[in-house]
Protein backbone atom coordinates (compact mmCIF):
# COMPACT_ATOMS: atom_id res chain seq x y z
CA UNK A 1 0.00 0.00 0.00
CA UNK A 2 1.32 3.44 -0.91
CA UNK A 3 1.32 6.04 1.86
CA UNK A 4 -0.95 9.00 1.21
CA UNK A 5 0.87 11.86 -0.38
CA UNK A 6 1.14 15.01 1.65
CA UNK A 7 -0.28 18.20 0.23
CA UNK A 8 2.25 20.55 -1.31
CA UNK A 9 3.75 23.10 1.02
CA UNK A 10 1.91 26.39 0.74
CA UNK A 11 5.22 28.28 0.77
CA UNK A 12 6.02 31.40 2.73
CA UNK A 13 3.14 33.69 3.77
CA UNK A 14 3.90 36.26 1.08
CA UNK A 15 3.35 33.57 -1.59
CA UNK A 16 -0.15 32.85 -0.25
CA UNK A 17 -1.30 36.40 0.28
CA UNK A 18 -0.70 39.05 -2.40
CA UNK A 19 -0.95 41.82 0.21
CA UNK A 20 2.18 40.43 1.89
CA UNK A 21 4.28 40.20 -1.26
CA UNK A 22 7.27 42.42 -0.86
CA UNK A 23 9.79 43.94 -3.13
CA UNK A 24 13.26 44.76 -1.87
CA UNK A 25 12.07 48.35 -1.53
CA UNK A 26 9.04 47.48 0.61
CA UNK A 27 11.01 44.94 2.65
CA UNK A 28 13.50 47.66 3.53
CA UNK A 29 10.63 49.98 4.45
CA UNK A 30 9.16 47.35 6.77
CA UNK A 31 12.55 46.82 8.43
CA UNK A 32 12.93 50.58 8.84
CA UNK A 33 9.50 50.96 10.39
CA UNK A 34 9.98 48.09 12.82
CA UNK A 35 13.61 48.41 13.89
CA UNK A 36 15.22 51.74 13.02
CA UNK A 37 18.52 49.99 12.25
CA UNK A 38 19.81 47.59 9.62
CA UNK A 39 23.08 45.74 9.16
CA UNK A 40 23.95 45.33 5.50
CA UNK A 41 25.97 42.24 4.65
CA UNK A 42 25.84 42.85 0.89
CA UNK A 43 28.76 45.25 1.23
CA UNK A 44 30.93 42.31 2.36
CA UNK A 45 30.43 40.48 -0.93
CA UNK A 46 30.84 43.38 -3.36
CA UNK A 47 31.71 47.04 -3.30
CA UNK A 48 28.41 48.93 -3.15
CA UNK A 49 27.43 51.43 -5.80
CA UNK A 50 26.89 55.01 -4.69
CA UNK A 51 23.44 54.95 -6.33
CA UNK A 52 22.49 51.94 -4.18
CA UNK A 53 23.45 53.69 -0.96
CA UNK A 54 21.51 56.76 -2.11
CA UNK A 55 18.42 54.56 -2.55
CA UNK A 56 18.92 53.03 0.91
CA UNK A 57 19.04 56.53 2.37
CA UNK A 58 15.99 57.72 0.41
CA UNK A 59 13.83 54.70 1.29
CA UNK A 60 14.25 54.93 5.04
CA UNK A 61 12.89 57.44 7.54
CA UNK A 62 14.92 60.10 9.30
CA UNK A 63 16.84 58.66 12.22
CA UNK A 64 17.30 55.26 10.58
CA UNK A 65 20.82 53.83 10.88
CA UNK A 66 22.70 51.52 8.55
CA UNK A 67 25.60 49.50 9.89
CA UNK A 68 27.55 48.04 7.00
CA UNK A 69 29.94 45.14 6.85
CA UNK A 70 33.29 46.01 5.29
CA UNK A 71 34.16 44.46 1.93
CA UNK A 72 35.88 41.10 2.41
CA UNK A 73 39.13 42.37 0.89
CA UNK A 74 39.58 44.77 3.84
CA UNK A 75 39.14 42.09 6.51
CA UNK A 76 41.76 39.56 5.38
CA UNK A 77 39.18 37.17 3.98
CA UNK A 78 39.65 35.63 0.54
CA UNK A 79 37.85 37.77 -2.02
CA UNK A 80 36.69 36.39 -5.36
CA UNK A 81 38.43 38.19 -8.22
CA UNK A 82 34.99 38.53 -9.84
CA UNK A 83 33.82 40.61 -6.85
CA UNK A 84 36.34 43.33 -7.65
CA UNK A 85 35.45 46.19 -10.00
CA UNK A 86 36.34 45.24 -13.58
CA UNK A 87 39.17 47.77 -13.85
CA UNK A 88 40.85 46.42 -10.68
CA UNK A 89 40.67 42.76 -11.71
CA UNK A 90 43.81 42.69 -13.89
CA UNK A 91 46.00 43.23 -10.81
CA UNK A 92 44.22 40.35 -9.07
CA UNK A 93 44.34 38.10 -12.12
CA UNK A 94 48.16 38.39 -12.16
CA UNK A 95 48.20 36.29 -9.00
CA UNK A 96 46.72 33.31 -10.87
CA UNK A 97 44.21 32.78 -8.02
CA UNK A 98 40.42 32.75 -8.10
CA UNK A 99 40.35 34.43 -4.67
CA UNK A 100 42.78 37.07 -3.51
CA UNK A 101 43.78 38.66 -0.24
CA UNK A 102 44.51 42.30 0.54
CA UNK A 103 48.27 41.67 0.52
CA UNK A 104 48.05 40.04 -2.94
CA UNK A 105 46.98 43.29 -4.60
CA UNK A 106 49.49 45.86 -3.48
CA UNK A 107 48.83 49.21 -1.85
CA UNK A 108 47.67 51.15 -4.94
CA UNK A 109 44.86 48.70 -5.80
CA UNK A 110 43.86 48.23 -2.16
CA UNK A 111 43.77 52.00 -1.61
CA UNK A 112 41.63 52.49 -4.72
CA UNK A 113 39.18 49.81 -3.53
CA UNK A 114 38.96 51.50 -0.11
CA UNK A 115 38.36 54.91 -1.74
CA UNK A 116 35.50 53.45 -3.77
CA UNK A 117 34.00 51.73 -0.73
CA UNK A 118 34.17 54.97 1.24
CA UNK A 119 32.75 57.07 -1.61
CA UNK A 120 29.88 54.63 -2.13
CA UNK A 121 28.79 55.05 1.48
CA UNK A 122 28.87 58.85 1.26
CA UNK A 123 25.10 59.19 0.61
CA UNK A 124 24.41 57.37 3.89
CA UNK A 125 26.91 59.54 5.77
CA UNK A 126 25.53 62.71 4.20
CA UNK A 127 21.98 61.70 5.20
CA UNK A 128 23.12 60.99 8.78
CA UNK A 129 22.24 57.31 8.37
CA UNK A 130 25.67 55.68 8.39
CA UNK A 131 26.37 53.91 11.65
CA UNK A 132 29.26 51.52 12.15
CA UNK A 133 31.42 49.85 9.56
CA UNK A 134 31.95 46.32 10.81
CA UNK A 135 35.44 45.01 10.15
CA UNK A 136 34.91 41.34 10.88
CA UNK A 137 38.30 39.62 10.80
CA UNK A 138 38.78 35.85 10.57
CA UNK A 139 39.60 33.92 13.74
Amino acid sequence: MTPPSSPPSPGPPHDRCPRLRRTRKSSQSVTAALHGIKRHNATYYALPAEQTAALWAARTPAGFTFNVKAFSLFTHHPTPVAALPADLRPAAEKTGKDRVYFQDLGPAVADEAWQRFSAALEPLRHAGKLGAILLQFPP
